[in-house]
């Protein structure tokens, strides 16, 4: 075969040769094109799997990261707070969690604690347990009570605090922007009120003590727990004529037009979140409403806070920190007649404690916490 090559004339070796350098060409060309190469820019987050796989239009819309990202074919995909962890005995604080449905029409939920050795709570009667509705954080768009971090919370402050909780599952924006989550935790609050009075939930009827309720919350949580005290105190009141006790709110989320106090004034921030607010209430409510700048209210409005003790507390290196000082300030000049309490950790980024629980500051913070829920 070889000496039959070596005859072929000069024109025929370099047709053979074209053909195999064309071949090799061929074999280049199909891996370009059939292999998938690596990407050299940043790809957009990707949507999760379900209803965004089917958006008309994957284009963004509005990126609120690191919590989500809203297309404008009208898919949302959540960057955190999704996993979920089931209610049960927790392993290391003996807490016993369930979970239960308030409204099937809207499927508000809620996720309830009670402490462990009900029997051996030092000296206190089972009726005699604080009752605490409490609101998570999330910046109104991410977090449920089911999330890890909400739930290790909750299960450590309640048997820290020895308190029956009702941690609220209220709907999130975008796909129900603000009121929804207001309305959603003042059902879930008098559903809480009615059922520890003489209502059909045992764990509230038998073990909380009414005249004891108290509110609590982080950020957006806080938020809520805050507007929840102005409508009942705006006449509405709770069912059955419930009061609330008191408040406890965590890094509080409250913000306005002009800075106070050491509050940030770039201007780029500023303007971030006053776009975000329009995000989650759908531009219903301008970043100076009341809503989430309790300082733009009459003192008038804010002598009716339906509580008799507030509990603000601030993290140092939180955005927030400014307008949570003033909150507490502007509530104690008002002429409100309850207490004001204020407790600072600093150092710390907006809601420290969920991120570092075993931390000292975290310790410290939560014994705070369960010592205000808890005492008499």
């Amino acid at each position: 075969m070889v000496s039959k090559i070596k005859r072929l004339p000069t024109l025929a070796k370099v047709a053979l040769l074209l053909l195999v350098l064309l071949l090799l060409l061929a074999a280049i060309l199909l891996l370009i094109f059939l292999v998938p190469r690596r990407r050299t820019s940043p790809l957009p987050p990707a949507a999760p799997p379900g209803p965004a796989d089917n958006c008309s239009d994957r284009a963004v819309a509005f990126d609120f990261s690191p919590f989500l990202v809203q297309y404008r074919g009208g898919c949302v995909h959540r960057m955190d707070g999704t996993a979920r962890v089931p209610a049960g005995v927790d392993a290391a604080t003996g807490v016993v969690s369930k979970d239960v449905v308030i409204d099937h029409g809207t499927g508000l939920g809620a996720r309830m604690y009670l402490p462990p050795k009900l029997a051996a709570g030092g000296g206190k009667k089972e009726k005699d347990l604080p009752v605490v509705v409490f609101f998570h954080g999330g910046a109104f768009v991410i977090m449920t009570p089911f999330e890890p971090k909400y739930h290790d919370y909750l299960n450590a402050l309640v048997a820290k605090a020895r308190v029956v909780a009702v941690s609220v599952d209220y709907r999130l924006a975008p796909e129900h922007p603000l009121p929804a989550a207001y309305d959603d935790s003042w059902a879930a609050l008098n559903w809480a009120a009615r059922n520890a009075g003489a209502g059909p939930e045992p764990w509230l009827r038998d073990r909380g003590n009414l005249s004891r309720l108290f509110l609590a919350g982080d950020s957006a949580g806080a938020n809520i727990a805050h507007n929840m005290l102005m409508r009942a105190g705006n006449g509405r009141g709770l069912e059955g004529g419930a009061a609330i006790l008191g408040v406890l709110l965590l890094d509080p989320y409250f913000w306005g037009k002009r800075p106070v106090g050491a509050e940030t004034t770039d201007p780029a921030t500023r303007r971030r979140y006053e776009e975000t607010w329009s995000f989650v209430c759908g531009g219903r409510y301008g970043i100076d409403d009341p809503l989430i700048n309790p300082l733009a209210a009459p003192a008038s409005a804010l002598r009716r806070l339906a509580c008799a003790r507030v509990a603000v507390t601030t993290s140092g290196l939180d955005n927030f920190e400014a307008r949570g000082e003033a909150y507490a300030a502007a509530l104690n000049g008002s002429g409100w007649g309850g207490e004001v309490v204020r407790y600072e950790t600093a150092g710390e980024r907006h809601v420290y404690f969920l991120d570092q629980p075993a931390s000292p500051k975290s310790a410290k913070e939560l014994a705070f916490a369960a010592a205000y829920l808890s005492r008499e």
